[in-house]
Formats: C-alpha cells, structure tokens, sequence
C-alpha cells in the first residue's frame, strides 16, 4: 500500500485537472504567513460555525480560502447558539478579510495591481543561550526557536524588517515576495527573501514557482513531514488552495486537496544538492472526519548516478533502482482529524509516520496525537490544546527517523529538521491555553516538555513555559510579545544544565 501511494495520488490529480474549469476557477490569492494571527482566530471560527468544508491539514492557507471558510462560517453563526466570541471573531476577520469576502461576493473585479510595500513588520529579538545539536544528522536547534522559517539569531540581540511586496493581475496572475532585513550581534546587516512566488491559476490548480513554506498534518505544534522549522524550500508546486469535489464516485471522497512539490535541497550538506519531493491529499468523508495521506521522497543528488525519466518515476513510485541500493530517502504518513461538534467542537486528531516500510505497510514509525478543545468556559474565549508526538524507536533499536544511510546529514534543510522541530529520537509534549479577550487582544500561556536522544547514553530535556500577548487595532496595527524560558538538563548530552531565554517585540504597520 505504501509503495502505491503516490501513483494514487498522481492518479488523483490527473483526474482532477480534467475537471471543467470554469465551474471549479479558484483565483490565485497571496498565502498567509504560518505565523499570522488569522489560523488561530480561524481555527476557533470554524469549529463554533462549523464550516463542513474546511480542511485543516495543508497550510498554508490563502487569502481567499480564509475569507471562503469565514463567509461560511457567518451563514452558519446566524442560526447557532454560538458563544459570544464568535461574533467578535467573525467581526474581525472580516475586517482583515474585507477584500476577498467583497470578491466572493461579486462585489469587486481586480484590475491589475501592484502594492510595493504592505504590512511592514519591525522585529526585535533577544535570545540567550544556544544551539544543541541532533545526532546523526547536520542539524542544531535552539529549542525556543522553533518553527520560525529556519532563522538563527545570535545571542543577545537582533533585529529585523520585513515587508511583503505583491502584484496581482486579475484572479489568474499573482508576484509575491516578503524580504527581510536583518541586524544581528557581530554579524552585520544582510537582505535574504523569507518567501516569494509567482503563481498562476488554472481552473482549480494553481501552478506556483519559487520560495515557500509548508506545514502539512494536523499538529499544530510540529508536523512529522512538513513544517516552517526550516527555510522555505525553492520548489516547483501544483495544488488545489480551496476543496474540490471529484466526479463519479470519487464524490463520495467529500471536500479535497491535494499539493505536489519538487524542489532541490542545498550543497553544504554530505550528499550535495539532493532533489526533494512531496505529495499529500486531504478528503473529508463526512462533516467530521478528516483524513490526509502524505509523502516525501529525497533522491539523487552530487556523487549518485545519473537519473533518467524512468529513474526518477521509478523513485517516484517508492521504490529503489535495480541493483538493490538505497537509492531514495522516503518517509510517509497518514492522519486523521475527528471533530465532536456536540461537545463544544472539540477535535481530536493523529499522525502516523513510516520511515520504512515492510510488507507494503509503515515500519520504524513515529507519531503525533493531539486534543483541541475551543471552548472550555461559557464565554467560549478561553480554548485548550495538548499534543504529543514521539519519534523514539521501540526499545533496544537505533533510532531512525530524519536520519539515512546515503544522505547523512539527515532530513534537513540548511542544517534544520524538515519536520518535527524535537527531531528524530524524541518525544514532546506541548499544551497552550489561549484567550481572545476581545476582538483585537489574545493572550496564550503554553507549556512544552522535550527529550531528545532517548538512545544516547544521556538524553537531553528541557522544560518551556512561555507566554505571548497580541494586539490588533482596527487599523490593522500589530503589536506582539512573546518570552519562553528553558531550563535544560544534560545540554548537547553531557553533564551540564543551563537556562535559557527567548523573546521578541514586534509592530506591523
């Protein structure tokens, strides 16, 4: 079954371009940063208007698909007892949304338009401590600084601008770049493009070309096969941003995505300049269930044979060239998300990863479990999240995962896990509490509990409260703060602890 799946898939997306398209034209719209405050204050939204379309597991999301999931969720909300945050939450996005819900409505015709520079971000950022390292592989990780496009900071202090600057003809033609400048400790000034795509619509796909960051999976905390813990990726991608319903009886799939991806990997690293790619779908049988299949596969790179088109559809189809060498790096999942809409919406939701495979079926597997709950008082304005995720081997085995034989430096991009920010050999358990005081004003407490290299002689943990505060004004003025403190025992497997801190001040304009 394993080794199938990404025929299937291409299956699937051949069937799905041959869609008429002009009753399933989805417009280009530009993404919205994985950091951005709408997923949350979305993700709430959805579950009280209980958006049957919606679905969760590839992100990130576009303009127009949060505006799509906010007008639905509007209609839904007129005839509910939803709490009273869903108003002021709904009230808010659709002042940040106001353009894409006016095209939904057919109240707007894009012109061709050209925005030098919008949503202008001035970041500080003070960080005390530093990196520890993953066995096995090229990679470090200051542990507070996860899921953060893959940046290092220096320790004390740093700075940065960034801004977004885009171009849009129509709904068929979008240029989107987001640079940042950035000021950091004994390290000068540098300009580097944080993403940036061209992207064109056609019917329900669009084609994209250059930088991006994708989070594929339930977790919201860390992902096994995707996340934005490392740079974005310069990749060749085809996608469907809104679900599509299939013909025949691929109908009865429910709301589907898909996302395919080609990119190539860096040089600095023990296989130079390795392709990556990845395919993932997500369907929704029911209004609530949700499941999501995905894959990614590196292969060739400096130093291994020459592919031709044969080679590389054979890798492709998960399976290594004649001879009986390793020849790819596959690591697969699935998962699933099961949403309780009578009991306050809560969502419970699982990741199941494969680093290998035996009999067709994952071996060598890892996971991720997790809990939402977005109503735990009257009010609705305080919400609950617990996840766990474990890439341990069963006892008495090497640890595996983000690791390989061929491609020593590991699944990683510029010396960052692709996936799980705790790395392979770890386990990790975060809770987050948040509440939406009002309209413009949230304030999250969270807690994560790490151990990494469980197989080492001395396992590494750390123990990390923090908090963030976010204020929006009406205007779309920004000001957030977050600080996350560390205290870690056995730093880089040794006999020492240390305590470390983190914490940004930032302002959009």
């Amino acid at each position: 079954m394993l080794s199938r799946f990404p025929i299937v898939l291409v299956c699937l997306a051949l069937l799905l371009v041959t869609l008429p398209s002009q009753a399933l034209a989805t417009p280009v719209s530009p993404p919205i940063s994985l950091d951005s405050w709408i997923y949350p204050a979305l993700d709430k939204l959805v579950r009280f208007g209980e958006v049957d379309s919606a679905l969760e597991g590839l992100k990130p999301l576009t303009r127009h698909e949060a505006a799509r999931r906010v007008a639905l969720a509007r209609d839904s909300l007129q005839s509910s007892s939803a709490p009273p945050v869903a108003g002021e939450l709904l009230r808010a996005l659709e002042r940040e949304l106001q353009t894409e819900l006016a095209d939904l409505d057919g109240e707007t015709v894009r012109p061709w338009i050209v925005q030098p520079m919008q949503d202008l971000r001035l970041e500080y950022v003070f960080q005390d401590g530093s990196p520890s390292n993953f066995p096995g592989t090229n990679a470090s990780q200051f542990a507070l600084n996860s899921n953060h496009a893959g940046v290092d900071y220096r320790e004390q202090h740093n700075l940065q601008v960034g801004w977004t600057s885009q171009a849009q003809l129509g709904d068929y033609l979008l240029v989107d770049w987001r640079p940042r400048i950035e000021q950091q400790e004994g390290d000068g000034t540098r300009l580097r493009t944080t993403t940036g795509q061209i992207a064109a619509a056609a019917g329900p796909v669009t084609i994209s070309l250059g930088r991006q960051s994708l989070w594929w999976g339930p977790g919201d905390h860390g992902s096994l096969l995707l996340s934005n813990n490392t740079k974005a990726l310069d990749m060749l991608r085809f996608n469907t941003p809104s679900p599509v319903t299939l013909p025949w009886f691929f109908e009865k799939l429910g709301p589907f995505q898909f996302d395919l991806f080609f990119s190539r990997l860096e040089d600095d690293r023990a296989v130079p300049e390795p392709w990556l790619s990845g395919l993932r779908f997500d369907f929704k049988p029911t209004a609530w269930l949700e499941i999501g299949a995905s894959r990614t596969i590196m292969f060739g790179g400096e130093g291994t044979p020459d592919l031709d088109l044969g080679d590389f559809l054979t890798i492709l189809s998960g399976k290594n060239l004649s001879g009986g060498n390793d020849t790819s790096n596959s690591i697969a999942a699935v998962d699933a998300r099961l949403t309780l809409p009578w009991f306050h919406g809560l969502q419970l939701y699982g990741e199941l990863g494969g680093e290998d495979e035996a009999g067709h079926l994952f071996s060598k597997t890892a996971f991720l479990a997790g809990l939402y709950l977005p109503q735990i008082e009257p009010s609705g304005r305080l919400d609950l999240r617990i996840e766990y995720a474990d890439t341990t081997p069963p006892s008495g085995e090497p640890a595996v995962w983000y690791k390989h034989g061929l491609y020593q430096s590991g699944y990683t991009y510029e010396k960052k896990i692709l996936g799980h920010q705790a790395g392979g050999d770890a386990r990790d358990l975060w809770l987050e509490s948040r509440a939406f005081l009002n309209r413009n004003l949230s304030l999250a407490f969270n807690f994560d509990y790490q151990q990494r290299g469980t197989t080492q002689p001395i396992e590494e943990k750390h123990y990390q409260p923090g908090l963030e505060l976010r204020w929006r004004d009406p205007g779309g003025r920004e000001v957030s703060f977050n600080y996350a403190y560390d205290h870690v025992e056995h730093v880089n497997y040794g006999a020492d602890s240390a305590d470390l801190h983190f914490a940004t001040l930032g302002f959009m304009f």
